[in-house]
């Protein structure tokens, strides 16, 4: 692959980053460069439906590896894991969904990793009680668990809890000190697909609606 980033200031009304930290916590900014990438990656997928599983799993793994061809400053690679897991119980009425995610980022000697490639947590998908891209480092880790049940025929609630970090060293990729988030959530089903999703969630910085 190929990538050219730009990275000046955004458009969307929001603080300018440089505004809110010091320019050596933010390797890349406002340095426009180019990459070529190469990468695999295996994925075994048993899950009884990719919209709306309710038994089976995920396991995949994913590696990258970046090359800077324009500024020779941000050269790295990247290794992705991910596993999913879903227990039916109740005649298949409930499910206890699990997942688990580890990202890891290593830069070349005398590299940095860039802010807009470093793994990031917060969101709609993971860590939901806090912003999107709240957290952003070298490494990140991720554990959710999440129960599932029908309300009515076309109706699934959920309760969740989230938990996850980001670190600038992998010996710290371990579960402690993890930042947590848990909420409710309403899933609109069709059959075997999952086809609208609200989740109320909460954290120690406040409520959010995903």
């Amino acid at each position: 692959g190929y990538l050219h980033a730009d990275t000046g200031r955004g458009t969307d009304g929001f603080t300018p980053i440089d505004e809110l930290f010091p320019p050596d916590q933010l390797p890349g900014y406002d340095q426009d460069t180019e990459f070529t990438r190469i990468g695999a990656f295996v994925d075994f997928d048993y899950r009884d439906s990719r919209t709306g599983p309710r038994s089976g799993g995920v396991l995949g793994m994913r590696y990258r590896e970046y090359w800077d061809i324009d500024k020779k400053t941000f050269a790295f690679r990247q290794t992705e894991y991910e596993f999913q897991q879903y227990f039916p119980y109740f005649n298949r009425g409930r499910v206890l969904a699990m997942r688990a995610a580890v990202v890891l980022t290593f830069p070349k000697e005398g590299n940095e990793v860039p802010i807009y490639l470093q793994p990031v947590l917060g969101g709609n998908d993971d860590l939901r009680g806090f912003g999107g891209y709240r957290f952003r480092d070298n490494h990140s880790v991720y554990l959710g668990v999440e129960h599932r049940w029908h309300a009515s025929s076309n109706l699934e609630m959920s309760a969740f809890l989230d938990a996850g970090k980001v670190v600038p060293l992998k010996k710290d990729v371990d579960p402690t000190h993890m930042n947590f988030s848990g909420g409710i959530g309403f899933r609109v089903r069709v059959r075997s697909a999952i086809v609208s999703r609200t989740d109320f969630a909460v954290s120690r910085e406040g409520f959010r609606i995903v």
